[in-house]
C-alpha cells in the first residue's frame, strides 16, 4: 500500500485539477473570512474605544510606524517565490524557512535597540517602552511564512480561513480582557502578541512542517532579484501607509493621531482587511494560469467585478452614514473624526477596488515595471501629504483621497500586461462606482426624514443602511446585468465546492 504523502510533500508540484472550482471555493472562505473578520474586529474596537483613550490608539500607532519600517524589511518574497515557483523541493522550503527566521531574529533586535531613541523621535517616552515588547512579533511572524505560503500554494483556504479566525478571536479577547483589568495601552499591545503566537502554534500545528538542518546557499541567491523586487514595493508600500501616522503623531500629538489612526483603521478594514487577502487567493490562481491568456483575462475580469461589487460601496457607504455610525459605535469622545471618516473612506473603497492589480504583476513577473510605477505614484502621495499636512487632518484626509485616485492609473497599467485596457478597467469599476454615489446621495437625502421618523441612533442608522443598500441594488441592476451574473455563478460554485 503506497505511503499518503504529507502536505509539504504535495506542495512540491500541485495539481492544477479543478482550478476553478478551487479558486471560488479559496475566495469564498476569504470573504467568509472577512466578514468574521470585521465582526470581530469592529465589535472588539467599540468595546476598547470606550475603554481607552484616543491617546492610547495615539501611543500604539507611533510605535506603529517603527514596527511597520522594520516589517518591510522581511518583504524579501520568500512565501511569495514559495507560491509562484511550478516546482520547488524540500531543500528550498527550509532554505526559506531559516532565511526568514534569521530576518525575524534580526528585525527583533534592531527594533529593541531602536527602542531607546524612538521616545526623542516622537517627543513620546512610551513609545520606546512599547516598542520594546513588541519586538518579539517579528521572530513569531516569520516563523509562519513557510506554513502560510504551502496552504496558499495549495489553495487550501478553507484551512487557513479557521486558523485566522481563532487567532482573531485570541487577538481581540487578550486585549479586551486586559482593558478591563485596567492595563490601558498596554492591553493593546498584548492583544498583539497573544494574536501572534497562537498564529504561530496554529501553522505549525495544521500544516505539520518541520524544518530540517539544510541550507541552500545557492537557491537562495539565485532569489535574490525576485526579492529584491518586493523588498522595493516593500519600502513603497511602507511610505505610503505610515507616513501620514508619522507627519500626524510629530506635528499634532498623539490624541490626534489617536481620532486620525482610529478613522483610517475602520477605512483600512475595506483594503487591507478585505481586498488585500483575496490577493492570496488571485496570485496562485493567476500564476496556475499565466501561459492561458484566455483564461488569465477572463479570471481578471470575473475577480475584478465582484471585488469591486462589494468593497466600493463599503467604502461609499461608510462615508454616508459616518455621523452616525461613530458615536453609535465609539460613543462621544471621538465625534472629532467624522469628517476624516467621510473623506478617507471614500478613497479607501476606490483603492480596495484596484488591488487585484497587485497579483497581476506577481503572476506575470513584471516586478521592476511595477516597483517603478509605484516609485512615482509614492512620490505623488508624498508630496500630497506634505502639502495637505499645512491643512491639518482634514488636509490630510485630503492627500488620502489624492492618492487612492493615482491608484486608479496604476491599475490601468496592470490590465495593459494581458492586452486588457480602459474599457476593461471600467468594466470593472465603472458601475459599482456609479451606483455608489447614487447610494450616498440617497442616504443624504433620507436623512432628514428618517431623523424625523425615530429618535433611536441605532434606528437611523440601521434605516439609513437599509435605504442605502437598496438604492446601490438597484443602481447595479438597471447599470449592468453582468455583476450579478458573477454573483449568481459564484455561488453556483460554492454549492458544488
Amino acid at each position: 500500500m503506497p505511503r499518503r504523502l504529507t502536505l509539504v510533500q504535495l506542495a512540491f508540484r500541485p495539481s492544477s485539477a479543478n482550478l476553478g472550482r478551487r479558486v471560488v471555493d479559496g475566495a469564498a472562505f476569504t470573504f467568509l473570512g472577512i466578514a468574521v473578520r470585521l465582526l470581530i474586529t469592529v465589535g472588539s474596537m467599540a468595546i476598547l474605544a470606550r475603554l481607552l483613550t484616543p491617546a492610547d490608539f495615539g501611543h500604539v500607532a507611533m510605535a506603529t510606524v517603527v514596527t511597520e519600517l522594520a516589517a518591510l524589511f522581511s518583504n524579501f518574497g520568500f512565501g511569495s517565490i514559495l507560491i509562484q515557483r511550478p516546482r520547488i523541493a524540500r531543500i528550498q522550503i527550509d532554505t526559506m524557512f531559516w532565511a526568514a527566521l534569521g530576518l525575524g531574529v534580526a528585525l527583533t533586535t534592531l527594533v529593541f535597540l531602536f527602542s531607546f531613541p524612538a521616545g526623542k523621535l516622537f517627543n513620546d517616552a512610551l513609545v520606546g517602552q512599547l516598542l520594546q515588547v513588541l519586538c518579539i512579533s517579528f521572530v513569531l511572524e516569520e516563523l509562519t511564512v513557510v506554513p502560510r505560503s504551502l496552504l496558499a500554494r495549495m489553495l487550501m483556504f478553507r484551512t487557513d480561513f479557521a486558523v485566522q479566525a481563532a487567532v482573531l478571536l485570541c487577538r481581540a479577547g487578550t486585549a479586551v480582557a486586559m482593558a478591563l483589568a485596567g492595563w490601558g495601552v498596554w492591553s493593546l499591545v498584548g492583544g498583539a502578541l497573544a494574536g501572534a503566537l497562537a498564529q504561530t502554534a496554529a501553522y505549525a500545528a495544521v500544516v505539520g512542517y518541520r524544518p530540517r538542518l539544510r541550507f541552500s546557499k545557492a537557491f537562495l541567491a539565485s532569489t535574490w532579484r525576485i526579492n529584491g523586487g518586493y523588498f522595493g514595493n516593500g519600502i513603497l508600500f511602507y511610505v505610503n501607509s505610515n507616513l501620514d501616522l508619522f507627519l500626524v503623531g510629530r506635528l499634532l500629538g498623539a490624541v490626534s493621531l489617536g481620532y486620525y489612526q482610529n478613522a483610517r483603521s475602520l477605512t483600512d478594514e475595506v483594503r487591507t482587511r478585505m481586498a488585500i487577502p483575496l490577493q492570496r487567493v488571485l496570485f496562485p490562481a493567476f500564476s496556475a494560469v499565466q501561459g492561458d491568456l484566455e483564461r488569465f483575462r477572463a479570471g481578471i475580469l470575473r475577480s475584478g467585478r465582484l471585488l469591486a461589487l462589494v468593497v466600493v460601496p463599503i467604502g461609499f457607504g461608510i462615508a454616508a452614514v459616518a455621523e452616525e455610525l461613530v458615536p453609535l459605535l465609539y460613543g462621544a469622545q471621538w465625534l472629532a473624526m467624522i469628517p476624516l471618516l467621510k473623506i478617507i473612506s471614500i478613497g479607501s473603497g476606490i483603492r480596495a477596488a484596484t488591488t487585484i492589480g497587485s497579483p497581476i504583476f506577481n503572476a506575470t513577473n513584471r516586478l521592476g515595471l511595477s516597483f517603478n510605477l509605484y516609485l512615482a505614484s509614492t512620490l505623488a502621495s508624498v508630496a500630497a501629504l506634505f502639502v495637505g499636512s499645512r491643512w491639518g487632518l482634514l488636509g490630510v484626509a485630503y492627500a488620502i483621497l489624492f492618492s487612492a485616485l493615482i491608484a486608479l492609473l496604476f491599475f490601468r497599467v496592470a490590465l495593459g500586461l494581458v492586452r486588457m485596457g480602459t474599457r476593461d478597467e471600467w468594466r470593472i469599476l465603472g458601475v459599482p462606482c456609479a451606483a455608489s454615489l447614487l447610494m450616498l446621495f440617497a442616504v443624504m437625502l433620507a436623512r432628514d426624514p428618517v431623523y424625523a421618523a425615530t429618535e433611536a441612533l441605532s434606528g437611523r442608522l440601521a434605516a439609513l443602511v437599509l435605504l442605502g443598500a437598496l438604492s446601490y441594488a438597484v443602481g447595479v441592476v438597471l447599470m449592468s446585468r453582468s455583476y450579478l451574473r458573477d454573483v449568481h455563478e459564484l455561488f453556483r460554485h460554492f454549492r458544488r465546492a
